[in-house]
């Protein structure tokens, strides 16, 4: 180009008005794609219109997609409309273009034109309107160009089976898109990365790791070798299902092939190992290795921390994202990880802060903030703010009918849980797991024993869903609250015997101390030890109950068992958020002595116990359980 600038500059002018070499010129802008040529082609336009060369197909075709590539697609139109005469690649740069800038219906309709006006469509016609319908999700319009490719007998090209493939990968068709790249000849990387990435998009992840390995196998050329996006769609396969090993093994062969620092890769690597117990420390390393971070990236880290509920974590690492150099807005995953944070630490101020963020980034109505936000005002107290949140849901939005059931149940308004239950089945929406979850815990609060039998067998009976053993521990424990003991363990005897686990047995237990059920409780306590060896419930529900019919010896024997055993209670803790603007979550662990104000904290609460007993206060004999409780925990 620039060439071509001093020879027109030259004097005489020495640049030829040559439709061929124009057409050079303007591709060479396209290849570039920065709108800082935009006034080259500009003035070469100029010259193409005073030469009359503008009116060659070929020069007018690559202007517009100049014109297109900078961002100017309303001049790309224009030049495009004003053609004497449009062959093939005119029309399919157009459809490309009009894709890339987002307007596949524009896209496919001026497909239809190009078929309309007898323009004979080639393999690359075609890929260019098949990828218009994947970005688009249009599956049956797929469908209908995928037949005309194959009266063709264009869907065996390469370039047509991949984009079939991949549309039919994003439409969760994947039987189809096999089958699209099954009629190729020799399958390429694009074709194997695309099946890859459909049997994780569709939860296959199993597959996927096995057509990767039959990829490896396979493999005769370096067209087949794997790239960056394979490496990223097949680690992505081993986060699904918690393969850390698998997963360790591809970090270390993309690093070799120099992988490992890609975008699409490293946020896969942060995926895989957020979800992986005790490898949130590699999952930082690989996050700040990453030379190009998106919100894919920040989004990934954050929520790894936020699950170990690392709250202070996870909202430096939010802050530092907001500050970084090109910060990417949060999205709806980022946001949903930080309020379930507040969530868990209860934390309003914080919780409030992000619902603002949410309606800025116009987020507010996804269904993935609307039920967090519910969550996080219910868990915080204020189920008035998860109500009006709850208001604004669409119809069928599942999940935020169930966290506003879950909310009621936890605070004990089992009146509404179960009103809002019935109305959510009455309006048409089908309950899952975790809705009968909170109706079960409403039931519970409630003392409605028959209507959460009733549920309890309306679950599989009605809606198809086999009772887990959570839905069980609710009736157990509602069972065991109305005494009756023995119903409960019956109901237990009804669980699968490879789900009987210790959270069942305790939840028995404890039923067993508030009636003084001795000779029940040791069967439970029994069957606890057995399914949870070092747990630290069932003895200290055992404690519990001993202590509440005066039997100290056999309390004290049972943290002496503990002891022998190295079984340690979990300490209890409670947060508060503390500050003006700058707010931190402070948290406080029993007979904690870390705080670098231990002592200070510790004479405020000898001067509350004090006033406490001026006050007469006298612990209920019931509270005894809780003794015992803290003389384990000491």
């Amino acid at each position: 180009m620039a060439l071509f600038s001093r020879l027109r500059a030259s004097s005489p002018p020495l640049a030829p008005a040559d439709p061929f070499v124009l057409s050079l010129v303007f591709k060479s802008c396209a290849a570039a794609a920065d709108a800082r040529f935009l006034p080259h082609a500009a003035s070469l336009h100029a010259f193409a219109v005073r030469s009359s060369a503008v009116s060659s197909v070929f020069v007018a075709t690559a202007l517009a997609d100049v014109y297109a590539k900078a961002g100017c697609l309303g001049l790309a139109l224009k030049v495009f409309d004003e053609m004497p005469h449009k062959n093939v690649v005119s029309w399919t740069t157009l459809v490309a273009s009009l894709t890339r800038a987002g307007r596949r219906h524009e896209a496919l309709r001026r497909f239809s034109e190009m078929r309309a006006s007898g323009v004979h469509c080639d393999s690359y016609a075609y890929a260019a309107a098949l990828t218009a319908c994947a970005d688009a999700g249009l599956l049956s319009r797929g469908r209908e160009v995928h037949a005309f490719c194959a009266k063709l007998g264009l869907d065996s090209t390469p370039y047509v089976a991949n984009t079939l493939a991949t549309l039919y990968a994003r439409c969760s068709d994947v039987d189809r898109a096999l089958a699209a790249v099954s009629r190729m000849g020799t399958r390429d990387v694009a074709a194997w990365t695309t099946v890859i990435s459909a049997y994780v998009q569709t939860g296959r992840a199993k597959e996927a790791i096995e057509a990767f390995v039959r990829m490896l196998r396979e493999e005769s050329s370096v067209a087949a070798s794997p790239n960056e996006y394979t490496y990223a769609a097949v680690i992505a396969a081993c986060a699904d299902i918690a393969w850390v090993c698998l997963g360790e093994q591809l970090h270390a062969q993309a690093a070799r092939k120099g992988f490992a620092c890609a975008r699409s890769v490293a946020n896969s690597l942060v995926t895989l190992y957020t979800r992986a117990a005790g490898c949130l420390s590699a999952a930082d390393a690989v996050f700040r290795e990453s030379v190009v971070k998106d919100v894919v990236s920040w989004s990934a880290i954050i929520s790894g921390y936020a699950q170990e509920g690392l709250a202070e974590d996870a909202f430096a690492l939010f802050r530092e994202m907001r500050h970084h150099s090109g910060c990417p807005r949060p999205n709806e995953f980022t946001l949903a990880s930080l309020l379930s944070v507040c969530a868990t630490a209860a934390s309003l101020d914080a919780g409030r802060q992000l619902h603002t963020l949410a309606v800025a980034a116009g987020l507010e109505h996804h269904a993935m903030i609307r039920s967090a936000l519910i969550d996080m005002y219910g868990k915080s107290g204020s189920m008035l703010d998860a109500d009006i949140v709850f208001s604004h849901r669409v119809k069928d939005d599942v999940v935020s009918w169930t966290a506003m059931i879950v909310g009621y149940a936890e605070h004990g308004h089992s009146k509404k849980a179960l009103e809002l239950f019935q109305e959510m089945c009455h309006v048409g929406l089908k309950p899952d797991h975790v809705t009968f979850i909170g109706v079960l815990n409403a039931c519970c609060h409630a003392g409605e024993v028959e209507l959460g039998l009733r549920y309890l067998n309306e679950m599989n009976q009605i809606y198809g869903l086999y009772p887990a053993k959570e839905h069980y521990g609710c009736v157990v424990d509602l069972l065991g609250r109305a005494g009756r003991i023995n119903e409960a363990e019956e109901l237990i005897g009804k669980i699968a015997a490879n789900e009987r686990d210790g959270v069942v047995w305790t939840s028995l237990l404890r039923a067993c101390a508030a009636r003084g059920e001795e000779e029940t409780g040791k069967k439970a306590a029994e069957r606890a030890m057995e399914a949870e060896p070092w747990g630290a419930g069932a003895h200290v529900a055992m404690a519990n109950l001993y202590a509440s019919k005066g039997q100290w010896h056999e309390a004290a024997q049972e943290r002496h068992m503990m002891k022998q055993k190295g079984v340690v209670k979990g300490a209890g803790w409670s947060s508060i958020t503390v500050g003006g603007e700058g707010r931190r979550v402070g948290v406080f662990v029993a007979s904690d002595r870390t705080h670098p104000q231990d002592s200070a904290i510790y004479r405020m609460l000898e001067l509350i116990y004090f006033g406490t007993g001026m006050a007469r206060y006298v612990p209920d004999q019931l509270d005894l359980g809780s003794e015992v409780d803290m003389m384990i925990s000491s």
